[in-house]
């Protein structure tokens, strides 16, 4: 565990980014993913806050086992969970789980869907359904809907409580006769389709982040919110004004002037100019990862470059020399802030998304929270 550097989440931020997804969204009810221990912000804290002050009732983990967490950490929240990918259905002790701590798998194939139907324990756990419209991932063969509905009622299944689909490519500008319209397109038909077989569908939901951005399948009854309740857009070309719910907080460990053409670190990188080096508490172990070796970053009002290898826990940063004033040994500082382009800024810089950016920190990174 680390002293001195930490994740600070302000559950504000988290309430004002709520509010702006409410006026987007104001006759939607949320599915909020927390998965991924919340995007890297704390699996437990964050679902306790949006369910307590948000009054969020729906929250979505990618694992049966994030739900247990949730359920034995949590035990007096009776909000609905919905495991979206590993269900482990096909084992008969991972089933019993469902039933025992009230958690709901997401059925995401034809397989899963026999294994839910076959347990008769699962007679009264609603059914939900995810159709495979075109992110072929997980996910039903929509094109079978027919075979599904027909399916469902030999086994006594006359209802899905909740029927979704997952946008493929609803982070790029959404335009007609487009991957994502189709998508939609396919997901309208197979609703009508069961209901055509005499399936009612109670609810449904087709809208991650970047689509409730730019207003798509906002007619269904629910949204699926991840990325943007924490922050940064998943539609850089939208009006997204949320504000990242976590700044990141650490020191500097030590700071030299530095001339060029001096090797550091591990296999001598040489540094390519004259600089003030700056060495933080932070390594691959911590998820500051190795790829960010070179990669330019905004520290304080200045712009650094990594410098040679990331250590497994440490990193170095040259600076200006002029950084010199402001920049000591022990000088505490911010990598991020709530500003949503400051993590957007580093995530384009590495090559990667703002999504491997948070979830990337480890435990080794103390999480704290205010107010």
């Amino acid at each position: 565990m680390r002293f001195h550097t930490e994740l600070k989440v302000d559950l504000k931020v988290l309430r004002e980014n709520f509010d702006l997804l409410s006026e987007r969204a104001p006759r939607n009810r949320a599915i909020f993913m927390v998965k991924a221990n919340a995007y890297g912000h704390g699996l437990v804290p964050i679902t306790q806050f949006s369910h307590q002050e948000l009054g969020i009732e729906d929250f979505g983990v990618a694992t049966l086992g994030e739900g247990i967490e949730l359920r034995k950490k949590l035990p007096s929240m009776r909000s609905r969970i919905l495991v979206f990918s590993d269900t482990g259905l096909r084992w008969e002790e991972m089933r019993r789980h469902y039933i025992d701590y009230n958690i709901v798998p997401v059925i995401g194939s034809e397989q899963e869907l026999d294994f839910f139907l076959e347990d008769r324990e699962f007679k009264n756990v609603p059914l939900v359904l995810n159709l495979n419209t075109g992110m072929n991932r997980l996910g039903l063969d929509w094109e079978k809907t027919e075979a599904i509905a027909l399916k469902l009622k030999s086994r006594g299944r006359f209802r899905v409580n909740h029927l979704i689909t997952h946008f493929s490519s609803s982070f790029l500008p959404s335009r007609e006769g487009d991957k994502t319209s189709r998508q939609y397109q396919s997901f309208l038909e197979a609703k009508q389709v069961f209901s055509v077989n005499g399936i009612a569908i109670d609810e449904t939901s087709s809208s991650n982040s970047g689509a409730i951005e730019q207003g798509i399948g906002l007619d269904e009854s629910h949204i699926r919110p991840g990325l943007m309740l924490y922050g940064p857009a998943s539609f850089e070309k939208g009006n997204w004004q949320g504000r990242n719910i976590s700044s990141l907080h650490t020191y500097v460990v030590k700071a030299d002037m530095i001339k060029r053409g001096t090797p550091v670190g591990y296999g001598g990188h040489v540094c390519h100019q004259d600089g003030w080096l700056v060495y933080l508490p932070l390594g691959y172990a911590d998820g500051f990862l190795t790829y960010f070796s070179k990669m330019d970053i905004d520290v304080e009002g200045f712009s650094a470059r990594i410098l040679g290898r990331v250590n497994m826990d440490l990193s170095a940063l040259l600076f200006p020399v002029e950084a010199a004033q402001m920049l000591e040994s022990g000088q505490k500082i911010k990598l991020w802030n709530h500003d949503q382009t400051s993590v957007l800024k580093i995530a384009r810089n590495a090559q990667t998304i703002p999504y491997q950016i948070f979830t990337s920190l480890s435990e080794r990174v103390p999480r704290t929270y205010w107010p």
